[in-house]
Formats: structure tokens, C-alpha cells, sequence
């Protein structure tokens, strides 16, 4: 299914084979976070309503994953954004996330949260746009996964982006 298409980039829904592509992209843009290419399968065939990639010519430029939370239907928790060098400059992380929001999946979210690290500038730069763009408030719990609980790698912050404009009908 596709979102959207501007500047030559396509906004889609992943299938399985975008699986590789993903763990490739992810891996030559750090500090992101490696997953298994197993797990990203598994993001864009189970969570894949809740997913999208960007693509420019063939080549996946960007990728967002995230889930509705089964506990709590009203939030969509935004796992991991994804952009290369080659799809900066055009919103696209932020047009990704809109595209997502206004998904008939996401009709009964109202909040967005993520987790973040202290010192990810660019994340909390995004996450500040995005809830301005949104009209929504934006708040941080600090330590929400502390260094001991994550094995060593540094604590997150949990964000909550609310209430969210993309998805009110």
C-alpha cells in the first residue's frame, strides 16, 4: 500500500523482503540501534499496518517502526526511525510518522511515545517538531529503561506526544 509520494520518494507499507534492506540501512547509519535481520522481518511483516518505508528509486531511504500497544489501544509506541544521508532535508522522518498516524490502524491512538537517550539531540529534536506540528504536548520521564535494565547500553527516557492531531477523524 502506498501513503504517499513526493520528491521522487515513495511512503509504502514493508513487506518481508524489505527485511535485509532495513538491517543494511540501519547499520551504516549508526548510532542507530542493530536488530537481528530476523526482527526486522518481523517489523515488516507482523508490524507492518504500523511500519512504513521510504523508498527513492528502488532504494530504501528511510524506515519507521512502531506498534499499537495491546494494553493500551490508544498509544503508538514509536520503536525506531531510520533516515540515510540520501533522504535527509525533505521532513521525511516526520512525514513518515504522520503517514502512520493517519492509518485506519492508528484511528483510536491519541498518544505517541518513544524512548530516547540523553544524548540523542537529533531524536529530541525530531520528537520536539513533530509534537509543535501536532499541536500536542510533549513530556519526558526520565530513566523510563535505566542503563542496568538495558545491559549496559544508556538509559532511555520514555516521551509522550499527545494529543495527536494526525489521528483524530
Amino acid at each position: 500500500m502506498i501513503d504517499a509520494e513526493f520528491d521522487g520518494i515513495t511512503l509504502r507499507t514493508p513487506v518481508k523482503e524489505d527485511g535485509a534492506a532495513l538491517n543494511t540501512l540501519v547499520r551504516i547509519n549508526p548510532p542507530l540501534d542493530m536488530n537481528s535481520v530476523y526482527c526486522n522481518v518481523l517489523q515488516c511483516t507482523h508490524f507492518s499496518d504500523t511500519c512504513i518505508v521510504a523508498e527513492r528509486e528502488g532504494a530504501l531511504i528511510g524506515f519507521v517502526s512502531g506498534y499499537i500497544k495491546p494494553a493500551e489501544p490508544h498509544i503508538y509506541f514509536l520503536w525506531q526511525v531510520a533516515v540515510s544521508r540520501e533522504g535527509r532535508g525533505h521532513g521525511l522522518a516526520t512525514r513518515m510518522i504522520q503517514a502512520i498516524l493517519a492509518r485506519p490502524v492508528c484511528s483510536g491512538v491519541r498518544e505517541l511515545n518513544t524512548t530516547i537517550t540523553r544524548s540523542n539531540q537529533t531524536s529530541r529534536a525530531l520528537f520536539a517538531r513533530l509534537a509543535e506540528k501536532e499541536k500536542a504536548d510533549i513530556t519526558e520521564e526520565e530513566e523510563y529503561f535505566s542503563r542496568k535494565v538495558l545491559a549496559g547500553h544508556a538509559a532511555e527516557s520514555l516521551f509522550r506526544i499527545g494529543p495527536l492531531k494526525s489521528t483524530q477523524k
